[in-house]
C-alpha cells in the first residue's frame, strides 16, 4: 500500500456519510474519529510499502456500524472506548401516583389543571375571603391517595406587589410561614413564582397579570414534592376567565315587591320602604335620593343592586309605558330596540349605559325593574347576569296599595 491510502478525518467523515443507510448519532461518529485520532497518535506515519491495516479496519468497522451492521462482541476487530448512548433524564414524576388524564376548569379562579380519574372535586363557589369557610374560595381536588390539591386566586388592584404585600394578603390561607422572599423559585405555566415546603404541606404562589394565585398540597406522602410538581406541570393560568366578585349565596325575599334574589351579605341590604309608582315618583338615579320604593343591596364592591315592581295599568303598551315612566335617563334606546334578556323564564329587555345596567320584565301583569349601578366595573354585565340568574319572580306575593276610605 502507498500513502494514497492515508485519509484525512474529513475524507473519512464524508465516506462514512455516503456509506450510511441512515444518519448516525453524533456521539458514535465522534467516538470513531476519536479512536482514529488515537491510533494515529500512537502510530504516526508509516514508511512507503508498510500496510496501514489498522485505520482501514477501523474505517470498515465504522462503515458497518453506520450502515446498520453488527460487529461480533469481543472480536477485537474494533477496540473503541466503551460507547453507550446517553442515559435518559431521570424521571421526576411521583413514585406511586396515577397518571393525570382528566382536565378540570375552575369556574371562578381562572385556571385549569389535570388530575387522575376518580378524584373528588369541590369547585370554588365564593371569592376568596368572602366566606367563613376558607375552602369556599378554593377548588379542592381530593385524590384519595393521601394528597389534597387546592387552588385559588385573588384579583390585584394594588400597585404594590412586594413580597411583604403578598405575605400579608395570603397570610390566612398559608401554613408554612416562610416569607416569600426566602422561598425557592418555581415556574408554573411560564410564570415565575415561589414555593415553600413544610411538614405535610407544599405551597406555591404565582402572579400572572393582575392576579395572585395560590396552590397548595396537603399530604401524608414521602414523594409529595413530585406529586405537586406533576400537578403544577399541567396548570394553565387564564386570569382573564377569573371571577372578581363574590358568589351571591344569601337570599333576600322582598316583603313588598314580589320577588326573591341572591345577594352578597355584607350588611348593605336595605329593603324597600314603600310602593313604587313610576308615574308620580322621580326616576331611579345614582344619587340614592329616590331609593325608598326599591330593595337595595350595597355590595361593597363599587356596585349597587336595586329592584322594584308595580302593577301595569290595563291596556297600556309595555314598551311605551316603560319609555315614558321607567327607562334610564339620557342613555337607553327605546325599549323595543333593547336587547332581549330572560329573567326567571320570562322574556324582558335590557339596556346598558355608562355605569348602569337596567332590565325590565313583565310577569302576571306586573312590571319588574332590576338595576345595577356600578363604578365602571369591566365585569359589570357578568355581575348583573349572575344576579339575574338568582331572581325568582313572585307576583302573587307583591304588596298592593292599601285602600283608605274617604272621610
Amino acid at each position: 500500500m502507498n500513502e494514497q491510502l492515508r485519509l484525512s478525518d474529513s475524507e473519512i467523515t464524508d465516506m462514512l456519510r455516503r456509506r450510511a443507510a441512515r444518519p448516525a448519532p453524533n456521539w458514535l461518529a465522534s467516538a470513531i474519529l476519536e479512536s482514529l485520532g488515537s491510533e494515529r497518535a500512537r502510530k504516526p506515519a508509516r514508511t512507503m510499502g508498510r500496510p496501514a491495516k489498522r485505520p482501514l479496519m477501523l474505517l470498515a468497522a465504522a462503515a458497518l456500524l453506520l450502515a446498520g451492521g453488527a460487529l461480533a462482541a469481543g472480536s477485537g476487530a474494533l477496540r473503541l472506548r466503551s460507547i453507550t448512548p446517553p442515559d435518559p433524564a431521570p424521571s421526576l414524576g411521583p413514585l406511586d401516583f396515577p397518571s393525570l388524564t382528566t382536565t378540570f376548569i375552575s369556574p371562578r379562579n381562572g385556571f385549569s389543571i389535570m388530575h387522575p380519574d376518580r378524584v373528588a372535586i369541590t369547585p370554588a363557589n365564593q371569592l376568596l375571603g368572602f366566606s367563613k369557610q376558607i375552602d369556599d374560595g378554593f377548588d379542592v381536588l381530593e385524590t384519595g391517595l393521601a394528597a389534597v390539591f387546592k387552588g385559588a386566586s385573588i384579583g390585584m388592584d394594588a400597585e404594590d406587589r412586594s413580597d411583604e404585600w403578598v405575605d400579608t394578603t395570603i397570610a390566612d390561607y398559608t401554613a408554612c410561614g416562610v416569607p416569600r422572599s426566602q422561598q425557592a423559585q418555581i415556574t408554573i405555566d411560564g410564570q415565575p413564582g415561589r414555593i415553600s415546603e413544610c411538614p405535610n404541606r407544599v405551597e406555591a404562589i404565582i402572579i400572572a397579570g393582575r392576579r395572585l394565585y395560590l396552590f397548595t398540597l396537603a399530604h401524608e406522602r414521602g414523594d409529595a414534592r413530585a406529586v405537586f410538581d406533576a400537578f403544577a406541570a399541567t396548570i394553565d393560568l387564564t386570569p382573564e376567565t377569573a371571577v372578581n366578585y363574590p358568589g351571591l349565596t344569601s337570599t333576600f325575599v322582598s316583603p313588598t315587591n314580589g320577588f326573591a334574589f341572591g345577594y352578597i351579605d355584607r350588611g348593605g341590604l336595605q329593603p324597600a320602604k314603600g310602593l313604587w309608582d313610576p308615574v308620580s315618583q322621580p326616576r331611579l338615579d345614582n344619587s340614592g335620593a329616590h331609593d325608598d320604593p326599591f330593595d337595595v343591596v350595597e355590595t361593597g364592591l363599587g356596585a349597587f343592586f336595586k329592584a322594584a315592581s308595580t302593577a301595569l295599568p290595563d291596556g297600556v303598551s309595555v314598551d311605551t309605558w316603560v319609555d315614558e315612566h321607567a327607562a334610564p335617563v339620557g342613555c337607553a334606546p327605546p325599549r323595543s330596540q333593547q336587547a332581549v334578556i330572560t329573567i326567571d323564564g320570562q322574556s324582558g329587555r335590557i339596556a346598558e349605559c355608562p355605569n348602569q345596567i337596567q332590565a325590565t320584565v313583565v310577569a302576571s301583569g306586573r312590571l319588574y325593574l332590576f338595576d345595577l349601578l356600578h363604578g365602571n366595573r369591566p365585569d359589570a354585565r357578568a355581575l348583573f347576569d349572575a344576579w339575574v340568574a338568582t331572581i325568582d319572580l313572585r307576583p302573587e306575593e307583591a304588596a298592593v296599595p292599601s285602600s283608605t276610605p274617604s272621610p
